[in-house]
């Protein structure tokens, strides 16, 4: 794992349930439509409840470790 993912999860707050904008904060985003278009997608897991997203602290680990990036040698 990188530092910058390291970092990341760092951010994430240290709770259960996530809503989208605080997995936008820990990314430093503006704005949560990144992290809102990849539930749409199932990218990121998430429920809805009472008509907002809900992420678990899991999945959230989980999506950001799986787009982490990692530069090819050579």
């Amino acid at each position: 794992m990188n530092a910058t993912t390291q970092t990341i999860l760092a951010r994430l707050p240290r709770k259960p349930l996530l809503t989208p904008r605080e997995v936008a904060d820990a990314y430093g985003l503006k704005t949560a439509d990144p992290i809102l278009a990849d539930i749409r997608t199932g990218k990121l897991a998430a429920n809805k409840v009472c008509g907002r997203y809900i992420v678990s602290r899991g999945a959230a680990e989980a999506y950001i470790r799986a787009n982490e990036y990692a530069p090819d040698e050579g």
